[in-house]
């Protein structure tokens, strides 16, 4: 249940209602199905803000302009005078 997404605290609610069938454990009456489906969109959001996140992850590092400076100090200073709107 850990694997499939489910936190701890649902697990304990849900488990007793569990029956092992010697592969894997399944709902033992269809009155899961609701609080199996709620995780399951919970988990869908999830996967959606991280595809998310990667996507604007993966703008930054498509825009990224290489200044041929690796050195974090002078990096810094060059990001500081391009900051400059005095």
């Amino acid at each position: 249940m850990l694997a499939a997404g489910l936190n701890t605290a649902t697990i304990a609610e849900l488990l007793p209602c569990m029956v092992n069938d010697g592969q894997t454990l399944a709902p033992s009456y269809s009155g899961m199905l609701p609080d199996l489906n709620r995780e399951r969109e919970r988990i869908d959001e999830a996967v959606g803000s991280l595809l998310a996140a990667r996507d604007a992850l993966d703008t930054i590092i498509g825009a990224t302009v290489s200044t041929g400076v690796d050195d974090l100090e002078a990096c810094d200073a060059i990001g500081a005078a391009r900051l400059d709107f005095s």
